[in-house]
């Protein structure tokens, strides 16, 4: 069976999967991208092309020579960047509650607006630059009981500063348009489902071969609805294989 490797979004860590891992029925790699866990790296220069290269990286590492791969929302810029990196590796993309950009423009250009209303209404966190904790229980955790919203809460970290701004390319998934499959969050307060469509039709616009399915979650599905998600991305796997 085709495994998954897993990658988490902005002030994560691969421990954002954690809670999915135990209900996967087939093998998964969740990793850390550069500068979080034991990965080293600079936040103030990293940008999402070594996010890619680290997770090319980590499945040399690991043995595994074509996968799934998914990820969770700012991890789709490091998806569609994949498509350039190793194409012939990735049997299908599966975007959860992420944001894709047309190309030439960043994350900022589409959910810009609903960050600075989190920063508006609860300032930054005590770092000077992270999310402030009550914007993150408002608003990724609006589906959560309060255990989840804790580990939620607790796993945050500081993130790179790049990614978060910069422009991002699409030439990669124009060029190896992959087959995908976006998950979107219906209750999603952080990246809304109607720009998740938006981010959807973006990549069909790029020739990709596209599937939505829903799933009653909010941004952190990972936290909040892990065997829900799982059941879903076992099922995406099946397919796949099944297509192949």
């Amino acid at each position: 069976m085709l495994p998954y490797v897993l990658i988490h979004g902005a002030g994560g860590s691969k421990r954002r999967w954690e809670r999915v891992l135990p209900h996967l029925r087939r093998e998964a790699l969740a990793i850390d991208l550069p500068g979080r866990g034991d990965k080293p790296g600079d936040l103030d220069a990293l940008t999402v092309r070594d996010f890619a290269a680290s997770v090319v990286a980590d499945m040399d590492a690991a043995g595994i020579d074509r996968a799934i791969v998914g990820g969770a929302s700012l991890a789709g810029l490091t998806m569609v960047t994949l498509a350039e990196f190793i194409p012939e590796r990735i049997a299908r993309l599966v975007f959860v509650n992420c944001v894709v950009p047309p190309d030439g423009k960043g994350n900022f250009d589409v959910v810009g607006h609903i960050v600075k209303e989190m920063v508006d209404a609860y300032g930054v966190g005590p770092d000077g630059r992270s999310l402030h904790p009550d914007a993150i229980r408002a608003y990724h955790c609006n589906d959560m009981d309060e255990e989840q919203i804790q580990f939620a809460v607790a796993g945050m970290v500081k993130d790179a500063r790049k990614p978060l701004h910069q422009p991002i390319s699409l030439a990669g998934i124009k060029a190896h348009p992959l087959p995908c499959t976006w998950v979107v969050g219906t209750i999603d307060q952080v990246i809304p489902p109607d720009v998740q469509r938006q981010c959807a039709a973006t990549l069909a616009d790029c020739g990709c071969p596209l599937d939505v399915l829903e799933l009653e979650a909010g941004h952190m599905a990972p936290i909040s609805r892990p065997q829900e998600l799982a059941a879903l991305l076992d099922e995406i796997g099946d397919t796949t294989e099944a297509a192949a």
